[in-house]
C-alpha cells in the first residue's frame, strides 16, 4: 500500500475481511452429504452484473481483486456487494450494509449472528416481565427505552392505558 494514501490501508482491510467473511459464512445450498455449498467469485461476479435492481456490473477480476485487497471499487459497487449477500443472508440474521462492509457501522455481523440467542432470550424475559406489569410500569418501562434508544419505533409502543398521550 502506498503510505501516502491516509487511512485507505485500514478501510481496505475492514472491507476485504468483511468480504471474505460473508463469502465463508453465505451458504448457497446444501451438497448430497449435507455439506455446505458456498458462492464463489465468479458466481456472485455474475449474479451482480444480472441483478435487474440496478446498473451496476462487476467483473470476477475486479471482484477477486477486492478480496485481495488489491482494488478499492466503488461506492456503487460496493452497495451492489451489499445488496447480494444481504439478498441471500439466512433467516433472522442481521442486514448486510455497504456501510458494515467498509467498517462503518458498530457491530460486525458475525458478533451480531453470534449475539442473536442470547439477545432473544433477553428480549423474551423483558417482555414476559412488562406483561406482568401494572399500566403505570409499563408506561414508565417505554419512557426509560424511550431514553436509552431514541430512534426505537414510535408505532411499537404497546397501549398502556386510556390515558395515553
Amino acid at each position: 500500500m502506498d503510505p501516502s494514501s491516509d487511512g485507505a490501508p485500514a478501510l481496505e482491510s475492514a472491507l476485504t475481511h468483511r468480504l471474505n467473511q460473508l463469502f465463508e459464512n453465505t451458504i448457497k445450498s446444501y451438497d448430497r452429504r449435507g455439506r455446505p455449498v458456498r458462492y464463489s467469485t465468479p458466481e456472485v461476479a455474475r449474479a451482480i452484473t444480472d441483478d435487474p435492481s440496478h446498473d451496476v456490473s462487476i467483473s470476477r477480476v475486479t471482484l477477486w481483486k477486492v478480496r485481495e485487497g488489491k482494488a478499492n471499487p466503488t461506492m456503487e459497487k460496493i452497495r451492489a456487494i451489499a445488496k447480494f449477500f444481504d439478498d441471500n443472508r439466512p433467516e433472522n440474521s442481521p442486514r448486510v450494509t455497504a456501510a458494515w462492509l467498509l467498517a462503518e457501522s458498530d457491530e460486525p455481523a458475525a458478533s451480531r449472528q453470534d449475539d442473536l440467542p442470547e439477545r432473544a432470550a433477553q428480549v423474551r424475559l423483558i417482555a414476559m416481565r412488562a406483561g406482568r406489569m401494572s399500566p403505570e410500569r409499563l408506561r414508565m418501562l417505554v419512557e426509560m427505552i424511550e431514553v436509552i434508544d431514541p430512534g426505537g419505533e414510535k408505532a411499537t409502543k404497546p397501549p398502556v392505558g386510556e390515558d395515553d398521550r
